[in-house]
C-alpha cells in the first residue's frame, strides 16, 4: 500500500503546513519532487509558484508537462521513477484524465502506489484523481441543472470512495448529490487534507477552522459526520 495526501483546496500559502507535511512524509531531507500540471494545461505561472514553494521546503523540483512538451515513454518513466513526491495540480479533471490515458500515466501512477515508491499528493482535481469518483465543476457539466457540478467517474480508484474538494464553497450542491452514488463521500473544505498511509485514513489541516466530513445516504436521508482533523 502507498501514501496519498489529497488536499481539499486552498492556495500555496494557506496550505503551507500541509505542503511541509507532504515533504516530511517522503522521509527524505531533499526529496525529488515532480509536479504534474496537466489539469491546468501546464500553466507556467502555476509551475513557478509550485517550484518556489517546494524548493523553499528543501525539494528538488521537476515538472511533467504533457501539454507543452513532448516525451518518449522512457522519459516519462525516468521522471516518475526518480520522484520521491508526485504532486498533481488543480484544474480540469476530465481533461487531465483523458490526457493521462493517452500516455498510460494512469497505470504508471497505480504501480507507484502499489509499490509505495513515492508520496502521491495533489489539490482539488489533483486530489480527487486518486479516488473512484470526484465532485467536479468540469465543463462537462456546464449545461447541467446542478449548478455546473457533477460526479466524474473512471478516476484512478486507488481509494474506493468519492471525493469532494472545496466543500465550504460547494456544500449546497454536493449535499443534494449524495444520493447519486452508492459509496461514502469524503468532503473536504479548503486547507484540509485526507492522508492514506498503509491502509489507514487520517486528516491534517493547515489552520484551526477547516473541516472534513464523511457523507452517506442513510434511510433516504443525508448522513454527515465530521471527522477528526489534526496538525
Amino acid at each position: 500500500m502507498g501514501r496519498i495526501v489529497a488536499i481539499g483546496g486552498g492556495e500555496l500559502d494557506t496550505t503551507h503546513r500541509i505542503n511541509r507535511y507532504i515533504v516530511e512524509l517522503s522521509g527524505k531531507k531533499n526529496p525529488q519532487f515532480l509536479f504534474i500540471g496537466t489539469a491546468s494545461r501546464d500553466a507556467e505561472s502555476y509551475i513557478e509558484c509550485i517550484r518556489e514553494e517546494f524548493e523553499e521546503l528543501g525539494c528538488v523540483v521537476n515538472a511533467l508537462c504533457l501539454i507543452s512538451q513532448c516525451y518518449t515513454d522512457e522519459q516519462i518513466n525516468a521522471l516518475l521513477n526518480q520522484a520521491d513526491i508526485i504532486y498533481v495540480g488543480g484544474g480540469d479533471t476530465a481533461f487531465m484524465m483523458d490526457m493521462w490515458r493517452k500516455y498510460a500515466l494512469c497505470d504508471k501512477l497505480k504501480r507507484i502506489y502499489e509499490t509505495n515508491r513515492a508520496v502521491l499528493s495533489g489539490i482539488s482535481a489533483g486530489a480527487m484523481c486518486w479516488f473512484s469518483y470526484g465532485h467536479s465543476d468540469s465543463p462537462l457539466f456546464c449545461n447541467s441543472n446542478s449548478g455546473g457540478y457533477g460526479w466524474i467517474k473512471n478516476l484512478l480508484g486507488l481509494l474506493p470512495y468519492a471525493f469532494c474538494p472545496h466543500y465550504n464553497e460547494r456544500k449546497e450542491f454536493v449535499d443534494k448529490m449524495v444520493s447519486e452514488l452508492d459509496l461514502p463521500i469524503f468532503a473536504l473544505e479548503n486547507n484540509v487534507a485526507l492522508v492514506e498511509e498503509g491502509g489507514q485514513i487520517s486528516f491534517v489541516s493547515s489552520d484551526n477552522s477547516s473541516k472534513a466530513y464523511l457523507l452517506k445516504q442513510a434511510d433516504g436521508r443525508l448522513s454527515k459526520e465530521a471527522v477528526v482533523v489534526t496538525l
